[in-house]
């Protein structure tokens, strides 16, 4: 098992980039999802399947806030290409998850009662009201960035634990965000985000930056949250 002194270090250089300088900053972060007993016993197998079962249903919460959100920055599109490119992945997210969330829930033996009486946890509400907030205050960068940090992190993390591909119980998981398919989204996600902000001032680089990094601090949370199963 991996553990915080044996992590790789990113292989990320500052460059012009605004995704360049953001993942710099999120790096010692990200290094602690690593080490986080839910992602180190999930890649091991010895994850408590109880633990995974709220997981699952707090992050289809998660989802449908999520998809509220990218409505949200759909609104602030002024483009075809960006509204076509927003209503792709509200589509898409909505796709994902009645064709693979859902019924992994009903694989765990979650029943439609208990996704109905869910009620989203005060740190996992607390993330999906932060990255709304600073849609509607913000433009579409404002929205991509606040959304980068989930899709980008979990693609990290898949990366550096190929071991967990043989794990019979949560492999599945990590193979998700293996795919080809989640690579080019996540990529064209970057791609988008570094050409809208290409030519911003430095203020709105740091305001964007400081907002990623507490997406990444709002993501740690939802790891503990998830682990003490709302406990915390």
């Amino acid at each position: 098992r991996l553990c915080c002194h044996h992590c790789p270090q990113m292989k990320i250089e500052a460059s012009g980039k605004l995704s360049q300088k953001i993942a710099v900053l999120a790096e010692k972060l990200w290094l602690r999802y690593l080490c986080h007993p839910f992602i180190t016993q999930m890649a091991d197998g010895t994850l408590p399947l109880e633990k995974f079962r709220y997981y699952m249903l707090q992050d289809y919460l998660y989802l449908r806030d999520y998809t509220k959100i990218l409505a949200a920055i759909l609104q602030k599109a002024d483009t075809f290409e960006q509204i076509r490119f927003l209503s792709g992945e509200i589509e898409s997210t909505l796709g994902e998850t009645y064709r693979t969330h859902i019924p992994y829930m009903q694989r765990l033996g979650i029943t439609e009662e208990e996704i109905r009486q869910a009620h989203t946890h005060i740190d996992n509400c607390a993330y999906s009201h932060y990255m709304l907030c600073e849609t509607q205050n913000g433009n579409v960068l404002t929205g991509l960035v606040a959304l980068l940090n989930c899709s980008w992190s979990y693609a990290y993390i898949a990366e550096r634990y190929p071991q967990a591909l043989q794990n019979k119980t949560y492999g599945a998981w990590f193979a998700g965000y293996l795919s080809e398919e989640y690579r080019k989204a996540n990529q064209d996600l970057i791609d988008r985000i570094d050409a809208l902000a290409a030519s911003i001032s430095p203020q709105e680089e740091n305001r964007l930056c400081e907002l990623f990094e507490k997406c990444c601090l709002f993501d740690l949370r939802f790891w503990d949250m998830a682990y003490a199963m709302g406990n915390c």
